[in-house]
């Protein structure tokens, strides 16, 4: 697996904080955070990795790591336009791979998503539904998105249970997961052709911060994910499950 990979979860996860409803307007933070993360595909390695990390958030404005947006309504709104974009680290590079025939297939490359969101605030946790396409120009497809969160919050700490589903167009699981005539061909027929489908991912997810000073945060958090429908019947794919962990140190100004 590409080690951007673990920049994105990190990116994503590491500053948690930020979805905060109160947090304090134009806040700056700065640390460093690892994380692991498997890979799906078949024989490629895990990686661990560790990162420098800029987060900033305002009334509108808010960047996170690799991601970032625009609120239409101020942060802490019950409803709210979130207009975003998001590095999409999801790659394969055959080289990275133990697997003779799966070094034949094509490299699949990163991109950068973007998208719109709906975020309501209720009483029961935060919902969000998003839809966008890659503005990367690397596969042109679609995505969508529902998730569920419910930030329990403390004096200096909070912790954020969340689950969803992400569900993707058939040309961006056939860029992800499918295998095409001439890369089957390209392995003799070891590596059989595949068509993916319209289907997607649950993932569960559980992300907390800490502050052992005033100015100091400790941030961490876990993120299960299970492929299903047809992608399961990949050939690319060793596992259909993968679970990834973070924790990082930040500066807050």
């Amino acid at each position: 697996m590409n080690k951007v990979i673990s920049r994105l979860i990190v990116g994503a996860a590491a500053l948690t904080v930020a979805v905060n409803a109160h947090a304090q307007i134009s806040q700056w933070s700065i640390g460093a955070a690892a994380a692991y993360s498997p890979s799906f595909y078949k024989d490629t390695p895990s990686n661990t990795t560790v990162i420098p990390m800029i987060g900033y958030e305002g009334e509108h404005i808010f960047l996170r790591g690799f991601s970032g947006g625009y609120r239409l309504y101020p942060i802490g709104a019950p409803q709210n336009i979130i207009f975003r974009f998001m590095y999409d680290p999801r790659t394969f590079q055959p080289e990275d791979s133990d697997n003779k025939a799966m070094q034949q297939l094509d490299e699949r490359k990163s991109s950068v998503l973007g998208g719109v969101s709906y975020q309501m605030i209720t009483h029961v946790g935060i919902v969000e539904l998003t839809g966008g396409t890659d503005i990367g120009r690397t596969h042109n497809r679609l995505y969508a998105e529902a998730a569920w969160r419910l930030p329990i919050r403390g004096k200096g700490w909070a912790i954020t249970p969340s689950f969803g589903y992400s569900y993707n167009s058939e040309k961006l699981n056939n860029h992800l997961y499918g295998v095409s005539v001439e890369e089957s061909k390209r392995t003799n027929g070891v590596i059989n052709q595949f068509d993916a489908d319209w289907d997607g991912q649950f993932f569960i997810g559980l992300s907390t911060y800490f502050h052992v000073a005033p100015n100091i945060r400790i941030t961490g958090g876990l993120r299960y994910v299970n492929l299903e429908g047809n992608l399961e019947d990949s050939p690319m794919i060793e596992h259909t499950t993968s679970s990834t962990g973070n924790v990082g140190i930040a500066y807050v100004f």
